[in-house]
């Protein structure tokens, strides 16, 4: 009878252990550094400085400095810096000397193959020579302001599960019916959420939520930031689910995959179906690409004071 006991208790250890070893499934790991800021837009110390002179001899200069805080590398050329706040002829220049695209492209901020984040180099756009010739009858505060429209892209990532059945079960290696994890690359612009949602034999539901978290203004890809009704609020979203056929959504306008859509009360809500027959259990990644041109500004006052 010890000998039986002994046994039990032996076998019901090594079930415990074998318990104890089995590892949890770890959260999945995000491939972006994240964040929701794309450029970070500021002044030099003192250009333009606080306080200048009146009557043409204090020249001075508007250097606005630029950092690619965000994951996507932006061409030079489809950045603009536009001065805004004073006159141009006023301070010894002209409408042209006011609008200027940086000398080199703005590098992304990325996370390298062994996880370390690698920070984008800054660009200066700078303004020379602006220097108040006339005279005042007193010292005159002025704002002046920096516009920059910059083109974008966010990058998001999540899982879709595709089964056979669509029952969830203990032991499943994934679930449909389910708010899943979602990934953004750092930008101004988000998906904030991501779900699947049972549909029916062979079709696989999921929606995601589109949501600005950045200070800016959005504007439709290419468009200069124009301020129009037909061009405020718009991205162009593409999904994606590399290697499979039979994807559609609704709500983009242009396409089943890709399509322009308009932020209304600072959201869109995408619902797309995968139509496919599957034998077997497993994950496919859904790659979603929102593009978008975005202005931000920086303001800063200055004293022309009027010489004695």
């Amino acid at each position: 009878m010890k000998n039986y006991i002994s046994i039990i208790l032996i076998l019901s250890l090594l079930v415990f252990a074998f318990g104890c070893n089995q590892e949890a499934p770890t959260s999945k790991e995000s491939p972006f550094i994240g964040g929701t800021t794309g450029l970070l837009i500021s002044y030099e110390k003192d250009a333009p400085p606080t306080e200048v002179y009146d009557g043409g001899d204090f020249p001075f200069d508007v250097v606005v400095k630029l950092k690619n805080d965000g994951e996507y590398t932006i061409s030079k050329d489809n950045v603009e810096v536009n001065i805004v706040g004073i006159d141009p002829e006023e301070f010894g220049l002209s409408d042209s000397d006011f609008v200027k695209h940086p000398n080199e492209d703005l590098q992304r901020t990325y996370k390298d193959s062994e996880g370390n984040k690698i920070e984008g180099i800054p660009t200066y756009v700078t303004f020379s020579g602006l220097n108040h010739h006339k005279e005042l009858i007193g010292n005159t505060q002025y704002t002046i302001r920096a516009d920059v429209c910059y083109n974008y892209v966010t990058n998001a990532n999540s899982m879709l599960c595709i089964k056979k059945g669509q029952i969830d079960k203990d032991g499943d290696v994934c679930k449909v019916n389910e708010e899943k994890a979602v990934f953004n690359s750092g930008s101004p612009i988000q998906i904030t959420s991501f779900t699947e949602i049972p549909r029916g034999k062979n079709k696989f539901n999921f929606q995601f939520t589109i949501k600005p978290k950045g200070n800016g203004a959005i504007y439709k890809k290419d468009s200069n930031c124009k301020q129009t009704r037909t061009e405020e609020n718009k991205i162009l979203v593409t999904v994606d689910i590399p290697g499979m056929s039979g994807l559609s959504c609704t709500g983009l306008d242009g396409g089943a995959t890709s399509g322009y859509i308009t932020l209304y009360s600072g959201e869109r809500i995408i619902t797309c179906t995968l139509e496919t027959e599957s034998e077997r259990d497993f994950e496919k990644p859904v790659n979603i690409r929102l593009e978008y041109d975005y202005k931000e500004s920086v303001l800063k006052g200055i004293l022309v004071k009027h010489s004695v």
